[in-house]
């Protein structure tokens, strides 16, 4: 599953979504300020509350490479 917003240059995946045997590793949480009350998790991956600097680089270097321009996805 995925979720597709008008003329944006990313698609939110969720990996419950993903075989585990596909996933690629974790590398960072974003967004966790909007967490459900009771959600936990260990410290090993980096988690901020918004969208760190690192995150909003690693977009804009996406953005970069794809020439700014916007993917066209057709649905069947």
């Amino acid at each position: 599953m995925f979720l597709e917003f008008t003329n944006g240059h990313w698609l939110s995946l969720y990996s419950a979504r993903v075989p585990s045997k596909d996933q690629p590793p974790l590398e960072m949480r974003t967004m966790t300020n909007d967490r459900r009350a009771g959600v936990e998790w260990d410290d090993t991956v980096p988690s901020v509350k918004t969208h760190s600097a690192k995150f909003m680089a690693r977009l804009l270097g996406a953005w970069v490479a794809m020439g700014f321009r916007t993917p066209k996805i057709d649905f069947v």
